[in-house]
This record gives C-alpha cells, structure tokens and sequence, in this order.
C-alpha cells in the first residue's frame, strides 16, 4: 500500500492569501506515523499536487490536511485526485475533521475522516489496513458512510503526553517543499492549551449557569462545563478540540529539530498555542493543566529546552533561528523575560490582547487577560531584546461602544511601548467554539471598526518606516509568478524584492535594502546574494 499527505492547511479557496512561508506541525506528523509504521509514504505540499496530478496514480490511500476555511482548497484537491485516481481512498483529517457530518454528506469522494488528533486513530487505521481484512469500526474516532448513513465510531481521543513524546514527525522537506530553504518549519512542543475559563455566556445554545467551576474548582473539574459550553476563549477551538496542554519531551523535540536542521531547513518555530504552557502541566501532573495563568512557567525544563536546542544552533555555525509565536501575558514575569530574551533575542513574539475591555475580555471571552497585563508583558519582552506582536480583533459578539472606545485608545498606548507590530483580526465564527452560532454584530459600529482600522493602520506604517526604510536585512528569496518575494530570516513583513534579474535564485539568502513600506508589506532593493 502506497499513501501519500496532502498539506492543504491556510490554502482557504485554493490559495494562500498570509503566511506564504509557513509548514504546519500536522501534516508532518501524520506523514511520519505512517512512515514509522512501515508504509511507503510520501508528503507533498498542495502546490506541488496541482503542479503535477498525474503523481496521484502512485497512491491507493491520499490523506488530506486542511482546516475549517480550506474547503475550497479541498474541494479543488479531492475532485483532482477521483480524476486521476478513481480507485484511491480519500482519508481527511486535520481541525475541518471536527465538521465530519458536513464533509461527508457534501462530498461523496471522501472515504474516511480522521477525527481530532491523529496518533492513536491512524495507527489503528493502518492497523486494519495492514491485515488484509480491514474492520474499520473498530478504529475510533473514525467516520465514515454505513447505509448511507454517517458513522462515527467513537468521540475523538486525546493522546497522552507520552505517546506525543514518541513522535517522529516527516523530515524529508526535500521532497515535500518547493524551495524548502526558505520556510518557518512549526516543531509542536505543546499540544493543547490551558485555558479552561468558559465564557460567560447567554444566548440561544449556551446558558451559563455561573457555578463558576471553570474558574475556581479544582484543575480536573474544569474539563466539564454543567451548561456544555465549549472551553477557552469564545472565538478559538483549541481547547476544545484538542483539551489541556500536554508538553512533549525534550529529547524528541531535540531529534527532529536535529533531523529537520540535516535535511535544509533554517528557521524553526517551536509550536504551541502558548509557548509558556511548556512544562507547566508538570507541574501540576497527574491533573490537567486547565488553568492559563497559575502555576507560573516552568522555567527549568523551559531553560532545559532551549540549552540543547542551543547546541544544535551552535553546531549549525549559527545557519539556523529558532523562534517562538504565541505567549499569554498572564504568563510573563521579569524571570520568564529574561529567560526568553538570552535564548531568543531579536525574533518575534506575539500576544493575544483582543480588546483593551479587561471586563468584556473576562466575562464575555473568558480571556482573564487585559491591556494592564500585556502592557507589562511587552515592556518587559522589550527590555530583553524581543520584538512583541499584539493581537486584537473586531467584530466580536456583545462588543459595545465602550469596548471599541477602550480598544480604540489602547492603540495610542501601545505605540510608546516599542510594539513592532499590530495584528487586526475580523472575529470569524468557529465550529466547535461558544460563538460559533452569534452573528456578527458589525454594522451597528461599522464608524467605530472603521477608525480602529485606521489607527492601526496607521500605527503600522510608522512603525515600518521607522525600523525598517533604509535599512538593511536578510531574506530568503522566493520566485513566484515572475516576481520576487523575501522572506525575513528572524521573521517580519514580507518584502517585494526589486532589481533581481535571474529567476534562478529561489531559497537564496540575500541581502535587501528597504527602500518603501506600507502597513502589511514592505519593499526592497536586492544588494546582494549571501548564500544558496
């Protein structure tokens, strides 16, 4: 049996619209379970399969990643694969797996989904497979057509910590990645997240009955909510989908960095919904890590971490970065600044705010994380050489005028603290989140979403004009469309790159002088190719 890993993650209708240098952590570790498994596997970008279609007709099993906004991407690629492959089994999995009644009733070229976290399901998958007399209903947490009838064989499981620390993600990016230099390769260190705050929500579906046990009981009670309402913050699916935090352990972290590093790749993101989660459900093992800002980070196995990571960094010649993405401001103190700031001075480091509210964050997200705290966070992250995001949304369910007021003026405050840089997000509703059936509510305070997009639009270019015109910084170029892209090398807005005559110099590092901005992309002039 042949099969072969799609990875159509943020390729929405077929293309990806942000985030053009990024490999997921998902598709690489379902890609390596089946491999370890003794499978002839191969992993290939989207791209790459609509390139070429015909490679298709190598494989009897075609897996496909995706998320809730990739049905176009998943529309175009299975109807691609029954064209050239009619007798292949289509197998979908990634988060859209959580919409598998839909997905299955809509698109019959679908075989099988994967439900959830794909360890324990697809190991038991290719279990069956593998002797010759396949019972699919006795591999849970898959679903499927009986009867005509969608079947699911059982709720979707979380893996332990331990299994998820026996992972041997797919390391060949060589043959899965065009350019496959110049990518931001995601190594999840944590799956899951710890916030278990509910909102406090009254609506149609969910009816808070305010027993506070999310929020104050023991860590193990606040999995289960008495009026089912999904936990985390209202617009995110993590915690949902994906329950608490689990760390992996530093020895597998280490060996596939390690691999990754041998096989070309030079950035690495070390994956988690909270980077500073990692270790802290240690700290309160056997329970569950259900709570987002006690206990404090877990400094020591975080410290642990980034030594051996270090040395592979040294023993690279200092030819890879490593970074971090998201942290939770609750969560940062002068000790967990400093920590960050020795091992990963100079990248980027993003925090979720959503609205300056503090109230509207606590009770109507259940986000008990405000303006005060991120403000805090950044000053301190400044003060050891990192370069803080923030994140803020609009459009939100029961945002008021005095919310978009707060938020509004939290900008000005935000532009004194050395901010690099402000995120915008349009709330959109998720399946399997406390919003997800609330409408938006926009047109009431369109005047007011208006000017919050201009302030921070605003914000935005002042900032690139101010640390990046004129200035000089490495990139690795990408030829696509007869155009030149670069991407930075401690990460940053992407540059269209000007004055390369050759097409030839794709997964390059050169160096680029900024010579234009505006708020989302900048412009360069090429100076000069550093290495290829």
């Amino acid at each position: 049996m042949k099969f072969i890993v799609i990875d159509a993650l943020a390729r929405a209708g077929g293309e990806r619209y942000s985030t053009h240098d990024v490999v997921g952590a998902g598709p690489r570790i379902v890609a390596g379970i089946i491999y370890e498994k003794g499978f002839k596997v191969d992993l290939k970008a989207y791209e790459a399969v609509l390139d070429d279609p015909s490679l298709l007709k190598r494989y009897d099993y075609i897996l496909i990643s995706a998320m809730s906004q990739d049905k176009g991407a998943l529309e175009r690629i299975i109807k691609i694969a029954k064209k050239n492959n009619p007798k292949s089994k289509i197998v979908v999995g990634g988060p859209i797996s959580f919409e598998y009644k839909d997905i299955l009733k809509k698109y019959s070229e679908i075989d099988y989904i994967i439900i959830g976290e794909a360890e324990i399901p697809l190991t038991k998958f290719l279990e069956e497979i593998n002797s010759g007399n396949p019972k699919f209903k006795e591999v849970p947490s898959l679903a499927f057509r009986n009867n005509n009838e969608v079947y699911l064989t059982s709720p979707p499981v979380h893996t332990p910590r331990e299994i998820i620390s026996m992972n041997k993600p797919w390391v060949f990016i060589e043959n899965s990645y065009p350019n496959y230099r110049i990518y931001r390769y995601y190594v999840e260190v944590v799956r899951g997240c710890s916030n278990f705050y509910r909102p406090l929500l009254v609506d149609d579906k969910y009816k808070c009955v305010e027993c506070m046990v999310c929020r104050n009981a023991p860590l193990k009670y606040r999995l289960k909510c008495p009026a089912n309402i999904p936990p985390g913050c209202g617009f995110c699916s993590v915690p949902n989908l994906f329950g608490p935090a689990r760390t992996r352990s530093i020895d597998n972290i280490v060996e596939e960095i390690s691999s990754l590093i041998k096989h070309g790749a030079r950035r690495i993101v070390l994956s988690a919904p909270d980077f500073l989660d990692y270790g802290r459900d240690l700290l309160v093992s056997p329970d569950p890590l259900t709570d987002p800002c006690e206990p404090l980070p877990n400094l020591e196995y975080i410290q642990e971490l980034f030594e051996a990571i270090n040395d592979l960094k040294t023993k690279s010649n200092h030819k890879v970065v490593f970074m971090i993405e998201n942290i939770k401001a609750c969560l940062v103190n002068e000790e967990v600044a400093k920590l960050l700031g020795k091992y990963l001075s100079g990248t980027t480091i993003h925090i979720g705010l959503e609205t300056a509210d503090y109230g509207y964050n606590l009770k109507v997200l259940g986000k008990p994380i405000g303006l005060k705290s991120v403000i805090k966070a950044i000053k301190l992250l400044r003060k050891y050489g990192l370069r803080p995001y923030v994140y803020i949304m609009y459009g939100l369910p029961y945002m008021n005028k005095k919310t978009y007021l707060k938020t509004i003026k939290s900008i000005r405050i935000l532009s004194k603290l050395g901010v690099e840089k402000i995120t915008l997000y349009k709330f959109t509703p998720l399946p399997h989140t406390a919003f997800e059936h609330i409408s938006l509510g926009i047109e009431k305070y369109k005047g007011l979403i208006n000017k919050l997009k201009y302030m921070v639009n605003k914000f935005n270019y002042s900032r690139k004009k101010k640390s990046l015109l004129g200035k000089r910084i490495t990139v690795f170029l990408l030829f696509s469309r007869g155009k030149y892209y670069g991407y930075p090398f401690y990460h940053g807005p992407t540059v269209f790159v000007k004055g390369i005559k050759s097409p030839n110099f794709s997964g390059c590092l050169a160096e680029v002088e900024i010579y234009d901005v505006a708020p989302r992309f900048v412009w360069g002039r090429f100076i000069r190719i550093i290495e290829c």
